[in-house]
């Protein structure tokens, strides 16, 4: 869903929801919290959507802030003793690095239908502040704070 909402902010459309709406995920729910499969999804996936659908500022410096995360979050499963997730994000990356030349071409194609975009409701701040730092957990506690473009 957000692969979609971004490619249509990108085109200049709206992106709307309706409150009252009650949506049963299913996705979610066939790969277990800790699943190491999920994770090489989670993290190979964001890299890609990363690559696919932000154009407003350099593509190298956010992909590789994003890798730096990646790192971290693998180290620390590292030293927990959660090799599979490590290797899990080891993983991810090795087939980011083998998707890219699909994946900068599918950019390109975006790059071109790409209109004047619509920031509308993008989130200004910092997400990784809010929820690590000042503990929140939820979007609406989220504070803008001090706006980091586009990380």
């Amino acid at each position: 869903e957000i692969d979609l909402c971004l490619r249509l902010k990108n085109r200049g459309y709206s992106v709307a929801y309706c409150p009252e709406s009650v949506v049963y995920h299913v996705g979610g729910g066939t790969l277990q919290t800790g699943s190491p499969f999920k994770t090489l999804l989670n993290f190979r996936n964001n890299l890609a959507l990363i690559v696919k659908n932000h154009h407003s500022s350099p593509l190298i410096p956010k992909v590789l802030v994003r890798m730096v995360l990646d790192g971290v979050k693998g180290l620390e499963a590292l030293l927990k003793g959660r090799f599979s997730e490590t290797a899990a994000i080891l993983r991810a990356h090795g087939q980011f690095y083998h998707r890219l030349p699909k994946l900068l071409k599918q950019r390109r194609n975006e790059q071109k239908a790409r209109m004047e975009p619509n920031e509308n409701g993008l989130y200004k701040g910092s997400l990784l502040w809010n929820f690590f730092v000042l503990k929140n957990r939820q979007f609406s506690q989220f504070k803008p704070g001090v706006p980091i473009k586009d990380l």
